[in-house]
């Protein structure tokens, strides 16, 4: 009889026993799969909330003065547009997002003229923009304050350096200078403004920065200096540290949480194992009787074992995913489809609940293949 044949006739002996194990499994994995998924969707939930309030990393132009940028809002000079091609394959900030900054009396106002682009993602992949405020060329976003004063709605045309333009949304209320800012496009910019090929900063968004990077700041300008010379990075510690403590925060809950029921789950599974030997003494006795050899009754106990874990895997994965999607529609209402359970996340699920099924049975199963089959048969006679 082939171990295959073994393994389904045991284990329809055995049916309770191994739908206890499969449970074990079914459960570590799905605990495994809703604590990743929850704390992956609310890194992403808190990245698309934190970009209102703007990204964490400006990156100005040469000899621009901290203290007049910040009183002022904006930098004064201008650097190439060429210094985006050079921040293409560093790995500290993502989310580049050019601009240019002018202030500029309009209508009798005094506003904030905000020429921005779309995102440019580092190393040229592929990513779903996030900072979201990308203006189609001929059109206005305005502030909220400033489309209030000057009794400007969305639809309407209106006159800016001598060029007409429609204003296609009026942002609402935030409480800073955004409500004063007129938003268009990064070309229309750089042509009212006679600055073709340049820009005044870059915003970006740093990258993972892990516990064991003491200066983030340092590890910033060591990356980003030799690429764009002369450039004056600046950190927002406080938006940046947020986000760097919320996903060392998902990071250790992770690291802490599960362990502990892996730890729990092997145990459980070590334990049915060692049952499921002590039952099967005498049937081990008959088959390394019958001339079986140590290797295939280890065969038949981790064939057992991997075929529960796979059972226990499929199970977890399809647990694990429904709570997690089902409850991140609730926790995370600020985008559709907050939670995602990938392709890989399946497959690594699916082999790697075997292989753990198999390693939590050694103990037990180097048990079974010592036994002396003769001694055992005398006890069971």
């Amino acid at each position: 009889m082939s171990i295959l044949r073994l393994v389904t006739k045991e284990l329809l002996l055995r049916r309770w026993s191994a739908l206890l194990a499969v449970s074990a499994l079914g459960a570590t994995v799905a605990a495994a799969l809703f604590f990743f998924l929850l704390a992956r969707s609310n890194e992403g939930e808190t990245r698309i909330l934190q970009r209102d309030m703007g990204l964490n990393v400006l990156i100005l132009p040469p000899g621009t003065s901290l203290d007049a940028y910040w009183s002022q809002g904006l930098a004064p000079g201008s650097m190439p547009v060429e210094f985006l091609l050079e921040l293409e394959d560093q790995g500290v900030a993502n989310r580049l997002v050019p601009m240019i900054k002018r202030r500029h009396n309009w209508q009798g106002r005094e506003v904030l003229l905000t020429g921005i682009s779309g995102e440019i993602f580092k190393q040229g992949k592929a990513m779903k923009p996030v900072f979201g405020r990308v203006v189609e060329p001929g059109s206005l976003v305005l502030g909220d304050e400033i489309a209030r004063l000057l009794s400007l709605e969305e639809g309407a045309s209106v006159e800016l350096l001598g060029r007409t333009f429609g204003i296609s949304r009026v942002l609402a209320p935030v409480g800073d200078e955004q409500d004063v800012q007129v938003f268009l496009d990064l070309e229309d910019a750089q042509s009212l403004l006679d600055l073709e090929g340049r820009i005044t900063e870059i915003e970006a968004l740093e990258c993972h920065c892990s516990e064991e990077v003491a200066d983030p700041l340092a590890a910033l300008r060591a990356e980003l200096d030799p690429l764009v010379p002369g450039a004056v990075i600046v950190r927002r510690e406080a938006l940046a540290d947020a986000r760097r403590d919320q996903r060392q925060l998902a990071g250790r809950f992770l690291q802490s949480g599960f362990p502990v029921i892996a730890g729990l789950c092997a145990l459980l599974v070590g334990a049915l194992c060692m049952l499921n030997v002590r039952e099967r003494r005498a049937e081990i006795g008959v088959l390394r009787a019958l001339g079986k050899s140590s290797g295939q009754v280890a065969a038949l106990f981790l064939g057992r074992a991997a075929f529960l874990g796979l059972l226990g895997g499929a199970i977890g994965v399809l647990l694990g995913g429904f709570l997690a999607s089902d409850l991140g529609r609730v926790l995370f209402e600020t985008r559709a489809g907050a939670v995602n359970l990938e392709l890989d996340l399946v497959l690594v699920a699916l082999f790697v609940t075997p292989a753990f099924a198999a390693v939590a049975s050694l103990i037990p199963v180097a048990l079974a293949v010592v036994q002396d089959p003769v001694r055992v048969l005398g006890e069971t006679s």
